[in-house]
């Protein structure tokens, strides 16, 4: 009894610091006669079987006294208890609390509405989430609004998704790098989008790979210019298309719903095979590739499908969705001739930033004796080219375009949103049922380079995931 008349004390002092003795204006221009902290209940995942509870306080601002006259509606409203209430009128300019109770019976996003007071009523959007022991899982909201993908999660569907808080370790067994990302996830979907936000904390963002550095002199000499080895920063996202069970590594019971993308780790055959590894043993997965440098500026992922020995166009291979790749190097490969620049921006450079990134379609030839795109001005040390080409798809309906994405890096941080249909109709692509439950698995590519015939030296690990590699998503 002692605690929870400290927390009241408490949450009268906070409601009078800052000015909130005034009162706001609702939708109706009338000032409001409650107070609530919190503003909406949020239970959070809890596992079936088991319940949470969450108490609301509600401060009476007005000198009469108000009958709360608590209830609870929406098609949800049965997983939702009220176990304590006052017991009678709220008396003027005083403090009371309510006291409810969260209980899923399924692994889903739940939602209901309390309602407090006379006509027109208070509004309080509750909302948790049911999950399943021993799994990790990311249950969708439903999206009444769907968000704007730009990369800046401030929409309110995000507000109304759980996120799910993961740690990101090093996958590859041969590397020294030992870092941890830590990363959060929502989802949300409607009767024909799948959204996601993924969130990931890395405090250098890494947009410009293999990138040209003009050291000064005559541009025309290789010698006058550095090419890097930088990375870029990435998210992929695996799907299994069919069947997980179906999906399988080389071990027995080595499914793609028991150990996620694990069933997808084999070596390229050689360099040039296409895109090299990452194809199951058995069945055929879905990959999605959003790359910081080469598709987010176009605001896609890269959609990719690889078939494992049982495969009937292309076995144990990784290959694009039907299409063409978002990029193309702006360098020639290894040994083929001066390390140069084979292109340079051209015209409105398709609205990019010529400074970091080359849009095909208006590109030109390099040449080294007109002026710097960028700057209009002679080349002159400090000056830098684009080292790939970026290019969207030919076809509006090409596969390999299917998944919008657009990530930004603020504060530390990326935020990408992606969208794609639940189900695009196309045999290369993962389809979505409602209230399906689909496991996918979760990397992230800190600075990394491809596995390509274009590389000057060996590309460094740089490939981190969550333990146990497998997500289930949880559709409404």
């Amino acid at each position: 009894m002692g605690r929870r008349i400290a927390i009241l004390v408490a949450f009268g002092s906070l409601l009078a610091i800052g000015g909130c003795e005034s009162p706001y204006i609702d939708d109706f221009g009338s000032a409001r006669p409650l107070e609530l902290s919190p503003s909406q209940l949020d239970f959070g995942s809890v596992r079936l079987g088991q319940s949470a509870t969450l108490w609301l306080y509600i401060r009476n601002r007005t000198d009469s006294a108000i009958v709360l006259a608590p209830t609870i509606v929406g098609p949800d409203r049965a997983a939702f208890t009220l176990l304590r209430q006052p017991s009678g009128a709220l008396l003027p300019r005083t403090v009371d609390s309510l006291l409810l109770r969260f209980t899923p019976t399924e692994p889903r996003a739940y939602q209901a509405t309390l309602l407090l007071g006379a006509e027109p009523a208070i509004e309080v959007p509750i909302r948790g989430s049911g999950i399943t022991e021993d799994r990790l899982q990311l249950v969708a909201a439903v999206a009444a609004q769907p968000p704007r993908i730009d990369g800046i999660p401030n929409d309110p569907v995000w507000n109304n998704a759980s996120p799910l808080e993961l740690t990101l370790s090093q996958v590859e067994p041969s590397s020294s790098d030992r870092r941890i990302f830590r990363a959060s996830l929502r989802a949300a979907a409607d009767a024909e989008f799948l959204y996601l936000l993924v969130e990931i904390d890395d405090p250098v963002p890494h947009q410009t790979p293999n990138f040209f550095h003009f050291r000064g002199g005559d541009p025309a000499s290789e010698a006058n210019w550095a090419l890097s080895v930088e990375g870029q920063d990435g998210v992929g996202l695996i799907f299994p298309i069919g069947d997980p069970q179906s999906v399988r590594g080389e071990r027995s019971g080595e499914t793609f719903a028991t150990v996620g993308c694990a069933v997808a780790c084999h070596p390229a055959p050689t360099p040039n095979t296409y895109e090299g590894g990452s194809y199951p043993t058995y069945g055929r997965i879905d990959l999605w590739y959003w790359k910081a440098g080469t598709t987010n500026p176009q605001g896609y992922a890269d959609d990719f499908i690889a078939e494992g020995r049982d495969g009937r166009s292309f076995p144990e291979q990784r290959r694009g969705d039907a299409g063409r790749s978002f990029e193309e190097a702006n360098f020639p490969p290894y040994g083929a001739g001066p390390i140069l620049p084979l292109r340079m921006a051209g015209a409105d450079n398709g609205g990019l930033d010529p400074r970091l990134f080359l849009w095909e379609p208006t590109s030109t030839p390099f040449n080294p004796r007109a002026p710097n795109p960028a700057t209009g001005r002679p080349w002159a040390a400090g000056d830098g080219i684009p080292g790939w080409v970026l290019r969207g798809q030919s076809s509006p309906s090409a596969s390999r375009g299917d998944i919008i994405a657009r990530g930004r890096h603020a504060n530390g941080r990326w935020s990408i949103e992606f969208r794609r249909r639940l189900n695009t109709g196309q045999s290369d692509d993962a389809a979505f049922a409602p209230k399906g439950q689909i496991p996918f698995s979760l990397a992230y590519f800190d600075n990394s380079r491809k596995y390509a015939p274009f590389e000057y030296s060996p590309p460094r690990p740089s490939h981190f995931g969550p333990t146990p590699a497998v997500i289930w998503l949880i559709l409404p």
